[in-house]
């Protein structure tokens, strides 16, 4: 973090083609049905944490 140096390469900071697409677009990773499997998955995980730390208070309740 103490270089300070800065680029004036600028040939050496270019994209290339393949490269500004997969900046730019995201490529296939960021599909409406890849979002939707994402936001899905992080339901059921978010409801699995919930009902075991419903699991664990009724457990520590109980003793």
């Amino acid at each position: 973090m103490t270089d300070k140096t800065i680029s004036t390469n600028e040939a050496g900071n270019a994209l290339d083609g393949k490269q500004a697409e997969g900046v730019g677009g995201g490529g296939d990773s960021c599909s409406p049905e890849s979002i939707l499997g994402i936001t899905s998955s992080l339901t059921q995980a978010y409801e699995n944490l919930v009902d075991f730390t419903s699991h664990v208070i009724e457990r520590v309740s109980i003793k």
